[in-house]
């Protein structure tokens, strides 16, 4: 699934393809992507240009020079896909917007859990959706402020869109891993050097991902991501990689480093 770096390499890729185009056409293939009725988003935004991008956790908004704001969020599998004529439309490319250029913005999405939606009202809609500040620019203040209040594993807790809106799967176990800490620990049992080494992994691995323009295999060799599948050796141990399940989600660690 795109997570916060993922999100944030495919605003920079939209900024620097589809921005002050005024948008002629639109099309939806399959309307259970949209939040909204197809013939609101052709009201909402023919006529209209995306303008600038803002992009809270995996949630990416397209403000435009109308009162609209087009919302994606890209589910397991989708992405963006800037590209010229309908001859060239991505096979997956369920939604596009058509530009007066004869450029198209995809919005790919091959198993169909992603969806577009519209708003009038980032912060509104922020709220709506129990979204914390993106952990992109979360201050340890808040970060420690949502944490404290859950009484459940930390694997889960780091993964709540309310805790540090961005942070998925694959990035609550390198964080974890980076950190030391076991996924199932319980976060009363964590103490503030726990704590403090768990934010501090998370803006490494945020800002690490983000420059790597999330191309996992150019992550610094020492990262879990290498090394996430079991069986694999431990970085600083001889140990293995074991998997368990969190939360209901996959999840891998280190058991002689990561000690519960």
């Amino acid at each position: 699934m795109p997570e916060l770096p993922e999100v944030e390499t495919f605003r920079k890729y939209i900024e620097g393809t589809s921005l002050q185009q005024k948008i002629v056409g639109f099309d939806c293939a399959d309307t259970r992507l949209l939040k909204k009725d197809r013939e609101v988003f052709e009201e909402a935004l023919i006529g209209q240009s995306f303008v600038d991008t803002q992009r809270i956790g995996k949630y990416l908004f397209l403000l435009t020079n109308g009162d609209d704001v087009l919302v994606m969020h890209f589910g397991m599998t989708g992405r963006p896909a800037y590209f010229r004529g309908l001859e060239e439309r991505p096979k997956y490319a369920h939604i596009i917007y058509q530009f007066e250029n004869d450029f198209f913005l995809g919005f790919q999405n091959k198993r169909k859990f992603g969806w577009n939606d519209l708003t009038r009202d980032i912060s509104a809609y922020q709220q709506a959706a129990g979204l914390s500040e993106d952990a992109r620019s979360l201050s340890y203040t808040h970060f420690l402020a949502a944490v404290q209040r859950r009484k459940t594993y930390i694997k889960p807790v780091l993964m709540d869109q309310s805790v540090a809106a961005g942070i998925g799967n694959w990035m609550a176990d390198e964080i974890l891993y980076q950190a030391q800490v076991h996924p199932e620990k319980k976060v009363e049992d964590l103490d503030e050097r726990h704590l403090q080494a768990i934010f501090e992994a998370m803006k490494r691995v945020i800002e690490t991902a983000i420059d790597k323009e999330a191309n996992y295999s150019d992550f610094p060799s020492e990262f879990f991501i290498h090394i996430r599948k079991t069986g694999e050796s431990c970085h600083h141990t001889e140990g293995h990689i074991e998997k368990l399940t969190v939360g209901g989600r996959s999840t891998y660690y280190s058991p002689e480093w990561q000690q519960l």
